[in-house]
């Protein structure tokens, strides 16, 4: 692979760091190793399904589980 082509690729990916709670990381690494895929992998396609929904759809979760946390 050349320099180029990997100083392309790394200026489109940024690695980020999150908090999560135990089950929010238990059931993703469930599912990776169920699939043979990585948990990056994983979070990565629900972030693309995210953005695909839009964020409407977030939002009005968060609006309804506020309520009830209320």
């Amino acid at each position: 692979m050349s320099t180029t082509m990997n100083c392309s690729v790394d200026a489109e990916i940024k690695r980020v760091t999150i908090s999560l709670a135990r089950r929010q990381l238990d059931a993703p690494q469930t599912i990776a190793s169920r699939e043979d895929v990585s948990v990056a992998w994983l979070v990565r396609e629900a972030v693309d399904k995210l953005l695909r929904q839009g964020a409407e759809v977030l939002v009005a979760n968060r609006a309804q589980y506020s309520k009830v946390r209320g």
